[in-house]
């Protein structure tokens, strides 16, 4: 009968030990994080963090609360916790929370994403994408058509001088998408198309003078309509412009 016992202590001991050291025999996922110009985090536990390093959080890990947070997709991590800095992260030992929320065991930051040419290019992909819906009401206002060019010319040469030209579109294009709303209060979609192409232009002339990506990133992430569909078009396409230019 005590063998038995011992055999039994023995294996819960094994057990227990197995279940200590789960999160670094699980192999890592990837994820997208947010941090602070001089590294540390926005979400639970700030540590200073040192890009290549894995980091464990001592204690147990909850969404929103403890662990060290990340988000499993960019337009995700644009939603939870949009700061200065994004990175690619890997993680082990994850719980998953809501809206694409995570906390993990283990994190270390990967490749950096450089957020200013990333986000004007989000964001004139999205209003070029809802634009046909503002020009087939309004067929002979060009603002909004003009701000997208305006954050176009930008992104090829960002000077001064397109930089101010975006500045303005962008205005403009804000006044179409107040016009928008108070003439079409049953059509978001149209209302989303002017206002896409403004955060088009205002990401553009916004990022030269503004260190922090959380207000360039909340422009970027205007949907063209509230659906699933459309959330799941931008995160495929904010995953497509990461892939292609900027990992």
């Amino acid at each position: 009968m005590k063998e038995r016992i011992r055999r039994l202590l023995g294996i819960l001991f094994e057990k227990q030990k197995d279940s200590q050291t789960e999160t670094t025999q699980k192999p890592s996922i990837k994820g997208y994080k947010f941090v602070s110009k001089d590294l540390r985090s926005l979400l639970g536990d700030a540590p200073q963090w040192t890009p290549g390093v894995m980091l464990t959080y001592n204690g147990e890990v909850e969404p929103g609360y403890r662990g060290f947070h990340a988000s499993s997709d960019l337009r995700s991590a644009f939603d939870n916790e949009p700061g200065d800095r994004l990175f690619e992260v890997e993680a082990r030992g994850v719980v998953y929370g809501d809206g694409g929320l995570f906390a993990a065991k283990e994190m270390k930051l990967t490749n950096e994403i450089d957020l200013k040419p990333l986000l004007v290019e989000y964001a004139i992909d999205c209003a070029r994408h809802v634009l046909p819906n503002y020009e087939k009401k309004y067929p002979g206002d060009a603002r909004p058509r003009k701000a997208i060019e305006a954050a176009e010319k930008w992104l090829k040469a960002p000077t001064e001088e397109n930089r101010i030209s975006a500045e303005y579109a962008a205005d403009f294009a804000w006044y179409a998408a107040v016009s928008a709303l108070y003439a079409n209060h049953d059509s978001q979609s149209v209302e989303f198309a002017a206002r896409s192409a403004e955060s088009a232009a205002e990401s553009a002339s916004w990022y030269v003078d503004r260190s922090t990506a959380k207000s360039a990133a909340w422009f970027a992430v205007w949907s063209a309509a509230d659906s699933a569909m459309e959330e799941k078009w931008q995160t495929n396409l904010l995953e497509e412009l990461v892939k292609k230019h900027y990992l």
